[in-house]
Parts: structure tokens; C-alpha cells; sequence
């Protein structure tokens, strides 16, 4: 099993695990730090999209949503959960960080949460993003810390234990973004493993503007 089918298996009960593994104050505060609730008229892709955890709660305050994923299960569940709502303004779209199917300089914000672990080549993510952001547009990453669990990459496909802040900030200026802000959050992501065992690691959030 790869992670693309890991995660097509768990579609239906990603909601579940996920408030097991972090909460929603991440998302909130991804979006405070955005700004996009005094902005209008803003397009915004959420990559990553997974169930729409991000991108539902972004269909709120932005003209128009695009959530990205390499999962089909989870777009169409994503999918459903949006329908059932009521929600008309999200366009949900099969593909990857690394080859996002959304043309240059289109997005306002670029949201991704727990994402960029799960990507083979982080800084090729980070310059695709970088290619589909309008100028002035703004990246938000939200992603777990270096971490030493070691069971994280075959039980949950995780490519990366989690990141150095300053290897975020160092690809950040590499794919050219200005104004980068790379902190601790405060919060945790919380994940047992089958023997039982815990890997409690802290969220950092990034912020990049692109001239």
C-alpha cells in the first residue's frame, strides 16, 4: 500500500481520526493569520484537501475554493459533505502539491494543512505553490515539527518525521517568497501507533508573500 490508497481506505472515517490527531484551532488559526474574513472576492486553493476540513470552512469567506487531492475517495467524499451543505463554491480537483492542476498566478491564498510531511519533494510543493499564486498572494502551511517516530512512515505513509522550522524558512526564500514568517503554533498533533505507542510532536505555521 502507498499513501494514495492509505488514504483512499480511510476516507470515509478521516473525520474521526483526524479530531484524534489534531483539532480545529489549526484551521482557525491558519485562517486568522490569512486574513481573508476582511478581504472579499478572494480565490483560494486548499491543497491537500482531504474531506474538506480546510476548504469547507474557507468557503465561508472566499469567492471561490479549489481543493486539491491525490485521493479520489476522499474528493468524492469531500465532495458529498459539500453538496450536503449546500456549498457551491468549491471546485474539487484530483492532483498533487508537487504538480498542482491550476494555472500561474491565479490564487490569492494557498492554504495547506498537513500536507507537505506527505510529499516526496517539499520544496518542489513549495515552488509549485509559489507558480499559482497571483503576485501578492499569500502561502499558509500548517505542518508538524521534527519528529522521531519512526512507525509514522509505515503505519501512516508520512515521508517526512516532521520538519526543521529553519528548512521551512530556507526553501521559503529559495522558491522566492518575501515577507516569511515560520513559528511554533503551540498546538500539538497527537498519533498512537498499533503497539500502542504516542507521538505527540508541535504544529508550526508558515506564511510567504510572493512579489
Amino acid at each position: 500500500m502507498n499513501y494514495i490508497e492509505y488514504f483512499d481506505s480511510i476516507a470515509g472515517e478521516w473525520d474521526e481520526i483526524r479530531k484524534k490527531y489534531f483539532d480545529d484551532d489549526i484551521r482557525n488559526i491558519a485562517i486568522e493569520r490569512s486574513n481573508i474574513k476582511n478581504k472579499g472576492g478572494l480565490i483560494v486553493a486548499d491543497i491537500g484537501t482531504g474531506s474538506g476540513f480546510m476548504a469547507l470552512e474557507l468557503s465561508k469567506y472566499a469567492r471561490e475554493v479549489v481543493g486539491i487531492d491525490v485521493s479520489d475517495e476522499m474528493l468524492k467524499y469531500a465532495k458529498q459533505t459539500a453538496e450536503n451543505a449546500g456549498i457551491n463554491n468549491i471546485i474539487f480537483l484530483k492532483g498533487s502539491m508537487e504538480q498542482i492542476p491550476i494555472i500561474d498566478d491565479s490564487i490569492d491564498v494557498v492554504f495547506s494543512n498537513m500536507v507537505l510531511h506527505h510529499v516526496e519533494n517539499p520544496f518542489k510543493g513549495i515552488m509549485e505553490i509559489h507558480r499559482i499564486l497571483k503576485p501578492g498572494g499569500m502561502l499558509i502551511i500548517t505542518d508538524v515539527m521534527k519528529h522521531s517516530s519512526e512507525w509514522a512512515r509505515f503505519e501512516m505513509y508520512d515521508r517526512w518525521l516532521g520538519f526543521n522550522l529553519e528548512d521551512i524558512e530556507k526553501w521559503l526564500i529559495h522558491s522566492n517568497f518575501k515577507e516569511i514568517l515560520v513559528k511554533e503554533t503551540g498546538l500539538y498533533a497527537t498519533a498512537m501507533s498499533s503497539k500502542g505507542e504516542i507521538a505527540k510532536t508541535g504544529i508550526f505555521i508558515a506564511k510567504g508573500i510572493k512579489d
